[in-house]
């Protein structure tokens, strides 16, 4: 394996007139607001919050803060070169970086490193890190910077990025592990490897030691690529593709400069199916099927899907006014920015998403596309990356509006991911739109999973039908089966059939269903829930009394988002019940 650093970037300067002028607005404006701001000193107080309180937020925010100012100058540093400024701001973030006690998030330490003793510490000589998300990224963007920038950067600079990159990272890698992030099948796998992998192509000059390093990183990869059914759906959400997906590619780029070969992995079907799975997940312009950890609304990253479509024709282009032009995050990240200005392709045409039917078998997630109107349903099981226990759980579109809808990634806090999970309503059965059996809701667990019955699409209408009966610990359910059939007229329908079969008479079934929180009209038999150009007519057996509730939770940024609950208590339970619901566009 023969490694030509200098091959790579070693592209045409960016022209910034071709790139999207809102791009270019986006990077100034953020330069503009950090050049009159000055940042903010992170604090004792701030970084021990999160082991005190639980909350993540106050010591990330300066966190990310640093390190959106170390992007921003950094890709104004690259297109105008001769702007010294620039590279001055860039200097002073990057001096600030490599001050900072550690490059992992506090949510993230593993505290026997990071708050090792003074006795451990005289015993070793030597500090000891954690090797998180952040860390790796730090590192890969400060390897990055200084390839980039070497001949414009201080040289006192450009040595201590390396001293702090090797012993915050590429040292300890090599002298521990393997990391719990290894083996992961998830988004860490390929973010943490793949990051690692960079920063040693672009500085590790042994090569035996750079082999055993890639040797490690591609052994990660396959296991990232295992977290992926055959189908190549993303289960812990589109933002997760765009993130772990993202890093697996800027690594094997980065290969293939350096190396001149590119990746066997590139060559699998599955991988092929990965990159496809934007073009099946969206809803509708930036409406994005949002089952677990994800977001309701998210922009396609445009130079990443041009860079798709090169590796793949039969990627669809998005088209250009859904696309992301804030190309800086909200964590500040360096490699998916630079890349955006790197891959953005102006040749490229992009159009609105096709009206088609998805159906990814194994990890059993269902989407319908027609032109304003847009149907996607959840199967699969209670042990996901990410999961909230939500096994068949759907979500409604018309006229470009959510109607029945998920609530998607709550705010990350310490109880998020620990045993108490699932007292969150947005992670819980109960925030979803599924039955509450005998006073029972869903479990989270690999056992509780979907079986599917029936898949039937044609032009006209879509059937689908799962068996729901092992999704709930209760033991009087013989059978459940959840039938969604989709009519796909001009004004489409949804007619929802729950059949339930029990050993002996139920105590109770409530079928539950989330809204979208806007304003109603009660009926006899329906509920006509109205938005801005569509409206949606709820229809039931009259026999039915909903009850219709609004509530809260704190979704992901932190906010208080309202919801609608409408809840119908069946009546006249016997061993075995049908109800049917219909839900027209109107």
């Amino acid at each position: 394996m023969e490694i030509n650093k200098q091959g790579i970037w070693k592209k045409k300067p960016i022209n910034p007139s071709k790139l999207p002028k809102e791009m270019l607005a986006f990077i100034e404006k953020e330069a503009e607001c950090f050049l009159t701001n000055r940042a903010k000193e992170p604090s004792f107080q701030s970084f021990r919050h999160f082991h005190k309180n639980g909350d993540r937020q106050l010591f990330e925010s300066e966190y990310f803060d640093r390190r959106k100012r170390l992007t921003t100058f950094g890709l104004l540093s690259y297109l105008y070169p001769n702007e010294s400024i620039y590279i001055e701001e860039l200097e002073n973030q990057i001096w600030q970086i490599c001050q900072e006690f550690t490059w992992c998030l506090p949510a993230h330490l593993h505290m026997e490193r990071e708050g090792q003793t003074y006795e451990d510490y005289r015993i070793s000589q030597s500090l000891h890190y954690s090797i998180d998300l952040f860390a790796a990224e730090t590192a890969f963007t400060l390897a990055e910077i200084h390839h980039i920038f070497q001949d414009k950067l201080d040289p006192f600079l450009i040595e201590k990025i390396k001293i702090e990159i090797d012993r915050r990272v590429i040292a300890i890698y090599l002298d521990n592990g393997p990391y719990e992030w290894e083996e992961a099948t998830h988004n860490w796998a390929a973010v943490c490897a793949g990051s690692i992998g960079a920063a040693a192509l672009y500085l590790v000059s042994d090569r035996s030691v750079l082999r055993s390093i890639l040797a490690r990183v591609f052994q990660t990869m396959e296991c990232y690529l295992q977290g992926f059914e055959e189908d190549g759906a993303c289960t812990e959400g589109y933002s997760y593709w765009q993130y772990g997906f993202g890093y697996f590619l800027y690594f094997l780029d980065l290969y293939e400069q350096a190396t001149g070969e590119t990746s066997r992995l590139l060559s699998r079907d599955k991988v092929h199916k990965i990159a496809q799975f934007q073009q099946n997940i969206f809803l509708s312009s930036n409406f994005v099927v949002n089952f677990s950890d994800a977001i309701p609304m998210a922009k396609p990253m445009l130079g990443f899907s041009h860079y798709l479509y090169h590796k793949w024709n039969d990627i669809h282009l998005p088209a250009r006014e859904h696309g992301q032009f804030q190309i800086i995050d909200h964590c500040g990240r360096w490699a998916p920015a630079f890349r955006e200005l790197s891959w953005y392709d102006s040749k490229l045409p992009g159009n609105n998403w096709p009206e088609k039917t998805v159906l990814f078998e194994e990890s059993m997630i269902f989407l319908s596309r027609i032109s304003i109107y847009a149907f996607a349903a959840k199967g699969g099981h209670n042990a996901e990356p990410h999961n909230h226990n939500d096994i068949g759980h759907f979500i409604l579109l018309g006229g470009n509006e959510i109607f029945l809808k998920d609530l998607g990634a709550g705010q990350y806090h310490k109880d998020y991911f620990n045993d108490k999970r699932y007292d969150f309503i947005c992670t819980s059965a109960a925030g979803h739109s599924i039955p509450i059996i005998n006073g029972k809701f869903q479990r989270d667990g690999k056992e509780y999973k979907a079986i599917p019955l029936k898949s039937d699409f044609s032009k006209d209408e879509d059937i689908w039908q799962l068996a729901l009966e092992q999704t709930y610990p209760e033991p009087t359910l013989l059978a459940y089966n959840r039938r969604f059939h989709w009519k796909k007229t001009a004004k489409p329908r949804l007619f929802l059939t729950d059949v339930f079969q029990f050993k002996k008479q139920p105590s109770s079934i409530i079928e539950s269903f989330i809204l979208e929180d806007r304003s109603y009209r009660l009926f006899d038999d329906y509920i006509l829930f109205e938005g801005e150009e569509q409206s949606l007519k709820f229809i039931f057996d009259s026999q039915l009394t909903p009850i219709i509730e609004q509530q809260f939770f704190t979704n992901h940024q932190g906010e208080q988002e309202g919801f609608l609950r409408v809840q119908f208590p069946l009546v006249d339970l016997e061993q075995e019940i049908e109800v049917i619901f219909t839900l027209e566009f109107c």
